[in-house]
């Protein structure tokens, strides 16, 4: 579903009225053109071309070409002692809590640049489950066999530092420009992912909190606390080492199950259920609301929904989606 809106300029007509006038009569007729002083003529100012809607963000592209170029994801993995890179030129940011209070996260860029990108990790099936359905070009770290096996399996293009020789990833980073041309040509866009509020909208129909603090406690790991800006209107945590921002962030309330891979190395892996349904709780400017999620599968969009059973509106901006299990306590203050 596509739900764009075009921005629109009106431009107003100059008017110039020319008039002649008379000779006398001792001389031979001469026209003389007088403009009314009235009627001022001025110059048709140049249009402004508009600029479409960023699918996932709701925001204005900066170029007119952005909106067409394909959606890049890097899935990154940060330790409490990382310092990731890239994170805020993100359009979206899922959010796994992984092994070894370690965080999984899967970051989709389309309207925006970062000249670098991660930790790059390996591929996991949270990755290719909750962005498979934008079709992303995506730039991983290779991966446990059943993992990769997965991806070749759900028609996703992507390239790892063995597939390149290090053009596109340096030293367990990468760009999305590196991204970008290493990608096929004539891939699509994503679709909107998101019912954007417009202005006047609220974020959810009903049941609307004020909000200045959503704290994430898992049990076994630290908690992950944000906390709202009302001066730059946008929502700040730390993770890692630095501090991110987020428009908006939703908790999706999901089961885990472990999983056990053998290839390379036997271990055993925490992973979110992306699929099915489950509580939500959204915060976005200074408001939250609870709700639910819905992702029936692979081809379709995560819904998430207010408690009359309509589309939330976060304001247009960057989003992160956060999967918690439902031993997590989330608190809005």
């Amino acid at each position: 579903m596509n739900r764009r809106q075009m921005l629109r300029t009106a431009l107003a007509p100059a008017l110039v009225v020319a008039l002649a006038t008379a000779c006398s009569e001792p001389q031979a007729p001469v026209d003389i053109d007088v403009v009314d002083p009235g009627t001022p003529a001025t110059a048709d100012p140049s249009p402004t071309p508009s600029l479409p809607a960023a699918p996932l963000t709701g925001l204005p592209v900066s170029a007119a070409p952005v909106a067409d170029r394909q959606a890049v994801a890097v899935p990154l993995r940060v330790s409490p002692s990382t310092a990731p890179a890239g994170l805020d030129a993100a359009d979206l940011v899922y959010a796994e809590f992984a092994e070894s209070d370690t965080l999984h996260l899967t970051a989709v860029f389309h309207s925006r640049d970062a000249a670098k990108v991660g930790p790059v990790t390996e591929i996991r099936p949270v990755d290719i489950r909750s962005v498979g359905v934008l079709r992303p070009f995506v730039g991983y770290a290779g991966g446990p066999k059943g993992f990769r096996s997965q991806f070749d399996e759900s028609g996703l293009a992507g390239i790892t530092p063995a597939d390149n020789g290090g053009k596109v990833f340096d030293s367990g980073y990468t760009s999305t420009a590196a991204l970008w041309k290493a990608a096929p040509k004539g891939a699509q866009p994503p679709s909107a992912f998101l019912d954007h509020a417009s202005p006047g909208t609220a974020l959810a129909g009903r049941d609307i909190a004020p909000a200045k603090e959503l704290v994430v406690t898992v049990p076994g790991g630290p908690p992950m606390v944000w906390r709202y800006d009302p001066q730059k209107s946008v929502w700040v945590a730390r993770v890692g080492t630095v501090a991110v921002t987020a428009t908006s962030v939703m908790v999706l309330t999901t089961e885990y199950r472990t999983v056990t891979v053998r290839h390379p190395s036997p271990r055993s892996l925490p992973a979110a259920k992306v699929f099915g349904e489950g509580a939500a709780v959204a915060v976005s400017g200074p408001s939250s609301a609870k709700g639910k999620w819905r992702k029936p599968g692979q081809e379709m969009v995560c819904n998430v929904i207010d408690l009359d059973g309509e589309l939330l509106h976060p304001l247009p901006g960057n989003t992160w989606l956060i999967y918690v299990p439902p031993t997590a306590k989330v608190t809005v203050r």
